[in-house]
């Protein structure tokens, strides 16, 4: 997974169904490629879906420290159709494990909000306009429920979480990382840098990552 899709565009036009937005731009539907077929499956009314884990990814900044957490999905079902969502959450996750988001269209993430968009095989994209998601982490195992308005259960999911934790270079530095990968383009105005903690080298991300264990 790439950091620049955390950042990624979502752009809707109105639809008749209720509760639900057509997704019209190229950038919505590409920002987040769905997964190889895995471990996390996803249940829904309409089929199920796979990939190989639920994401975690941290993004560190000098000022302020940190900029973005997100849980993330991005599932396919053997006929190409996809489900995904994002999850932005607060400090609180890393040591509750719980965390509850109202979703939202259109609207830039921040902690408590979620989006969630799905493509049927042959159909338009879609994306929730109204619901909740919950997720709950027990160990290495994230799993939880996306709920309509009426608080039916619209899907399941359940799978391994994952974690990538992104950092200012001068912080790989300071840790003496060995191989650190090459910085990657931040997508913010600012032009600022940041680079995988692969090995976890750096004391906010593996402390982190040993919450998770």
């Amino acid at each position: 997974m790439r950091h620049g899709a955390l950042m990624a565009a979502l752009l809707l036009s109105a639809c008749s169904k209720p509760m639900e937005g057509r997704v019209t731009s190229r950038d919505a539907l590409t920002a987040e490629r769905p997964q190889p077929r895995g471990a996390a499956t996803v249940r829904t009314d309409e089929g199920t879906y796979s990939a190989p884990s639920v994401q975690f990814s941290v993004d560190f900044l000098e000022d302020p420290p940190v900029k973005m957490r997100l849980v993330m999905l991005s599932a396919q079902a053997e006929d190409g159709s996809t489900w995904r969502f994002r999850m932005s959450v607060g400090d609180g996750f890393v040591t509750s494990k719980h965390a509850t988001a109202r979703i939202i269209p259109l609207t830039a993430l921040g902690p408590g909000l979620a989006v969630v968009d799905y493509q049927l095989a042959g159909e338009p994209a879609m994306m929730m306009d109204e619901g909740t998601l919950e997720l709950t982490v027990t160990g290495k195992l994230a799993k939880g429920a996306v709920r309509m308005k009426d608080g039916r259960v619209r899907a399941t999911f359940e799978g391994p979480l994952t974690f990538e934790c992104m950092v200012p270079p001068t912080w790989l530095s300071k840790a003496d990382a060995q191989a650190a990968p090459a910085p990657v383009p931040a997508s913010d105005e600012a032009g600022v840098v940041r680079v995988l903690d692969e090995a976890l080298a750096t004391p906010q991300c593996r402390s982190i990552a040993d919450a998770f264990r």
